[in-house]
Order: C-alpha cells, then sequence, then structure tokens
C-alpha cells in the first residue's frame, strides 16, 4: 500500500440541484486544520488555462507552477488544466480529465472550462466541485450524445499559511514530495467520490495540508498511469511513483519544476516504447516558492 501524508478532513458541504439553483448546506466542522481568517471578498482570474498541447510555466501566491500537456491525438484532447490568481493571496489549480480522446472528449474539455468561469469565485473547494457537477450533470442529460463523465482534482493555496486545500471527483490522487522525507506520498486517501456528469446532489469532501520548505505537489491525468508497454503491462499508480521519484533523484539539484515535468513526461513515453500515446497525458507541478 502506496503511503499516505498525514491528513485530516476538513469539511463536507452537500449540494443540491433544485430549479437550476445551487445551495450550499453547510454542515459544522468535526476538526479544524486550517488556520481561518474573518471572510473577505473572494475574486479568481484566470492565469492561464486550455487543452491543447503545451508546456507553460506559472508564477502564482507563493507556488511555482508548471504544466506539461500531450493530447494523444491531434492538437487538442480531453484534459483540461486551469490555473487561477484569486483575492487574499490565494491561487487555484484544476485538472479535469473528460472520459475518452480525441474530437468530443476535447469538446466536453472546453465546455468544463467554460463553467469554470462560471463558478470560479467560489471558495470552498468541494462547493467548486459541487457547483460544477450540477450543472455539468443537468446540461449532460439535455443533451443528445452519450453521457460524458470528466475527473477532476482541483486545489486552492494560500499564500499566507502554506496551506493546501483539496477536492477529487473520482481523480487519481496526488502525490506530495516531502522535501524533509525525500519521498513521494499519495494524498486524498477516502476522497474518491463520483466523476462529473454521474448524479446531481453528489457530497464531495476536502482536505487540507500544510506544505513546508521543499515540498511540491504533482497532480496528473490517468493517462500517465494507465500507460502499457509493448508487452502490454501497465505502469500503474505505484510505477508512476516510483518512476516520479527516479527522476527526482536523476536531476542534478536545485531542481527546476520544467525540467522535472520534461523528464518526467520522457519517462511515460519510454514505457509505452513510442512518443505517441494511448491516452492524453497532463502533469501539473506545484512547489512553494522562495
Amino acid at each position: 500500500m502506496i503511503g499516505d501524508a498525514s491528513l485530516v478532513r476538513v469539511a463536507i458541504r452537500p449540494v443540491r440541484a433544485s430549479n437550476m439553483s445551487m445551495k450550499l448546506k453547510k454542515i459544522q466542522r468535526e476538526e479544524v486544520a486550517c488556520t481561518t481568517s474573518a471572510a473577505r471578498p473572494f475574486g479568481c482570474m484566470e492565469l492561464w488555462a486550455g487543452n491543447e498541447r503545451a508546456h507553460r510555466s506559472l508564477e502564482l501566491a507563493g507556488l511555482e507552477a508548471d504544466v506539461i500537456a500531450v493530447p494523444s491525438g491531434g492538437k487538442r484532447g480531453g484534459d483540461l488544466s486551469a490555473v487561477f490568481s484569486c483575492s487574499d493571496n490565494i491561487a487555484r489549480v484544476v485538472l479535469a480529465d473528460c472520459v475518452g480522446h480525441g474530437y468530443v472528449a476535447s469538446r466536453v474539455a472546453q465546455h468544463v472550462h467554460r463553467l469554470l468561469h462560471k463558478f470560479q469565485n467560489i471558495r470552498d473547494t468541494a462547493g467548486l466541485l459541487a457547483a460544477l457537477n450540477d450543472k455539468f450533470t443537468l446540461d449532460s442529460e439535455k443533451s443528445r450524445g452519450a453521457l460524458q463523465l470528466t475527473t477532476v482534482v482541483t486545489g486552492t493555496f494560500d499564500g499566507g499559511t502554506k496551506e493546501f486545500n483539496y477536492a477529487y471527483a473520482a481523480h487519481p490522487r496526488m502525490l506530495l514530495w516531502r522535501g524533509s522525507e525525500s519521498r513521494f506520498l499519495e494524498i486524498g486517501e477516502g476522497l474518491e467520490n463520483l466523476p462529473l456528469g454521474f448524479v446531481t446532489g453528489e457530497l464531495y469532501s476536502e482536505q487540507s495540508i500544510r506544505l513546508q520548505s521543499g515540498d511540491m505537489i504533482l497532480a496528473f491525468s490517468d493517462g500517465a498511469t494507465e500507460v502499457r508497454s509493448p508487452n502490454g503491462d501497465q505502469l500503474s499508480p505505484r510505477g508512476f511513483l516510483q518512476l516520479a521519484e527516479a527522476t527526482l533523484a536523476s536531476l542534478p539539484g536545485p531542481v527546476r519544476l520544467a525540467e522535472f515535468s520534461t523528464a518526467l513526461l520522457e519517462g511515460v513515453q519510454l514505457h509505452r516504447g513510442s512518443s505517441k500515446l494511448e491516452d492524453d497525458v497532463t502533469l501539473l507541478t506545484l512547489r512553494l516558492s522562495g
């Protein structure tokens, strides 16, 4: 069993869709893991987002960020990554993986992007997922095509407290590099939930972890773990974790995130035996700056 960082569940909030309006019902916190402060105006501005082939490095509130994306067929695919700068010295990242790849998945990814703009100013991480899910599911029910499911991981980082709050919608669990331990850990056990598009009113939960000097967060689409070798052997989540550790160890310090992303992607392609991948692969890496 892959190790898990020390985590505390922060909040669980149900959201129900009624007459196309979203209402959040707050449930009393059982235990507080984050430093709290008085509510202040919250607004987010998109710094970059896309589902095309790309490699971007960005500076956020107390974070370095790097996104590398390789659609499996064509210039665009079903993986959507988005990076936001918000008020209160806060940064937000989103990685969505629409089922399938190619033109259909690309259109679904673009729709998720539009919905993100609609709900980007929801401060609560789990609440953002719930609102996205309800609207996405209702839109899918109106469409004539087949039901489209989308997995999502989203995280909100507070540059003041160094706390990273995150939630999943059936997405692969992120990896946390603990600099003090020199190893990767999976984070988010118990937060799997259902993907977007399955049912309205899904309950999403969130967790929070305080980042320390030298820590790094790695989010990825399942194309990175499900890639198969020419013999049919799947890399697997454990294999990907081991690959990430080996890749980081092979690079001379201080390691630049862009170099790590490039080398890790090359490792995935090496396992595949080709630069042409079966599924879209996106790697989103975050590290404390300074």
